[in-house]
């Protein structure tokens, strides 16, 4: 497995990863009180980041 983002702290209590194996491209977040991890194959991916900068457009332009 290829590490693309080691664990790296988005806040106090919550951290970030990011792997690749194959064609397949792993994500997980970790809290204090929770944990999750998805894999997604590369059109997945894709879709997901695109979902990700649009809510961030949508975000950035109401605050």
């Amino acid at each position: 497995m290829r590490v693309i983002i080691d664990e790296r702290k988005l806040g106090e209590k919550l951290t970030l990863g990011v792997q690749a194996e194959g064609d397949e491209v792993g994500i997980f977040l970790a809290s204090e009180d929770v944990s999750a991890s998805c894999a997604f194959l590369p059109e997945e991916w894709k879709r997901f980041v695109e979902a990700i900068r649009e809510a961030d457009a949508q975000i950035n332009t109401r605050l």
